[in-house]
This record gives structure tokens, sequence and C-alpha cells, in this order.
């Protein structure tokens, strides 16, 4: 009972979060792309991990600023990994040569294996920092609170599909 309690409010409040953010929708399209960034669902799953682990303030504080540094790290490798794809997109459009498509598709994947490698580290960093239990709660919430994202993002596109305004 009290597991279906806190799955309801756990829900309750992401939506909540994504109604909130969805406010600020028309003044973000105005912004740079970088600077939509949806930092206040990644507050909020910051403060409900550092509940879920339990973490003291002084832990908390840490926590947020290893999380913060890993963030900021995926963030220019996504941004470096999507301009690498823009050019490869604007040369496979020029008929470019095989060796320039080539250069282009390296790039790519050598974006993809350095946020393999950024993941690995912010893993293996929390490994160090959280004892066995708050390891394997923070492994167990990353995933499920990315499949919930993932899952209220597609009934939002879902709605707005059936209402005609997409």
């Amino acid at each position: 009972m009290k597991k279906i309690f806190g799955k309801k409010i756990f829900g309750i409040l992401l939506i909540i979060s994504l109604v909130v953010a969805q406010d600020s929708v028309a003044q973000r399209r105005r912004m740079p792309p970088e600077e939509r960034r949806p930092e206040r669902i990644e507050k909020f799953k910051a403060m409900r991990l550092i509940e879920i682990l339990k973490l003291s303030d002084e832990d908390a504080a840490r926590f947020t600023a290893k999380k913060r540094v890993h963030d900021e790290n995926i963030a220019n490798l996504m941004k470096s990994r999507n301009e690498a794809i823009d050019d490869l997109e604007d040369k496979a459009g020029d008929k470019s040569t095989d060796s320039d498509l080539q250069k282009r598709i390296d790039q790519v994947l050598d974006n993809d294996q350095k946020i393999f490698t950024e993941r690995q580290r912010y893993q293996d960093e929390m490994r160090k920092f959280l004892n066995a239990e708050q390891f394997a709660k923070f492994i167990v919430f990353e995933r499920n609170f990315n499949r919930r994202l993932r899952d209220a993002v597609g009934e939002m596109r879902d709605r707005t599909h059936e209402r005609g305004r997409y």
C-alpha cells in the first residue's frame, strides 16, 4: 500500500513539474537550444534522489556537485555530437566524398564513445561515494525516473496530437 501511494505521489509531482515547465515553453523557444534544458525536472530528480538515498546535508551538497559536473559534461558532449550529426547531414546532402563522410561518421562515433566513458566515470564515482544499498537505489531510480519521464512526455504528445495541435 505504501509503495502504491509513493508511486502515485511521485507521478503527481512529476506531472506537476511537467505542467509548470510547459508554462514557460513559449519563453524558452526564444532561447538558444542549450538554454532550453529542463532544469526544473533535473532539480526535482536530484531532490528525489537525495531523499531516496537519505543523504546528509553535507553528502547532498557533494552529490549535487558531482551530478552537476556530470550533467555539464554530458550536455557538452551531446552538443558536440549533435553538431557532428548536423555536419554529417549537410555533407551527405552535398554528395561529398566517401572519405569526407567517413571522417564525419568517425566524429559522431567518437562522441558516442566519449559519452559512454563519461557515464562510466560518473557511475564509478557514485559507486565510491555511496554505499552498496544507496548505489543500488541510485541505479534503480535513474532507470525508473527516466522511463516514467519518457512515458509522461509520450502521453502528453499523444494527447496533444489527438487534439490536433501537433
